[in-house]
């Protein structure tokens, strides 16, 4: 006899294992496909224990039920980080202090070309920077648009003391 569990009640991925002392482990799965309805079997097991039962008896759930609770729990912990990821990375907190920077970027790079930012999973601002013989491409990656912006300051910076560097040590070469 077989009985479906209900749709997205079990997430994605996610695999559960039982001892042969009745323990139940949660485990991923994620090269494998799973479908949408799982079976849950019931009587005499048709398939083996998946582990010995010399692994730590402290470890693993009594039931299948609480091993269910923790996959969904897992599963609701990362979703959340990843909300909480994205949701950073389209907020800008110091908005006066990132037009700061913006304008000290356009003013070093030689105020041809205003720096570009994207927001996706992280936030990305990119710049393009002319150099005494080529075009240079200059980029930053923050968790925030606040980072992104003050590591692309701070390399852009670098980028442009690094000429008069230069000269300085050929000035003290010829010497």
């Amino acid at each position: 006899m077989t009985r479906t569990m209900k749709k997205n009640t079990f997430p994605k991925g996610m695999a559960l294992i039982e001892t042969a002392d009745g323990r139940w482990f949660p485990a991923l799965a994620p090269l494998s496909v799973i479908p949408h309805l799982m079976y849950v079997l019931e009587g005499p097991p048709l398939i083996p224990p998946a582990l010995d039962s010399f692994h730590d008896p402290g470890q693993g759930y009594a039931c299948r039920e609480e091993a269910i609770e923790a996959c969904l729990a897992w599963r609701e912990a990362v979703e959340l980080a990843d909300d909480w990821r994205g949701l950073a990375a389209h907020t800008e907190l110091y908005p006066e202090r990132n037009a700061w920077y913006l304008e000290e970027i356009v003013q070093l790079t030689g105020g041809d070309d205003t720096p570009c930012l994207h927001c996706g999973v992280s936030a990305q601002a990119v710049v393009l920077a002319r150099g005494n013989d080529r075009l240079e491409v200059i980029a930053a990656t923050g968790d925030t648009p606040d980072e992104a912006i003050e590591t692309l300051y701070q390399r852009v910076y670098e980028w442009s003391r690094r000429p008069q560097a230069i000269a300085c040590a050929s000035s003290i070469l010829s010497s």
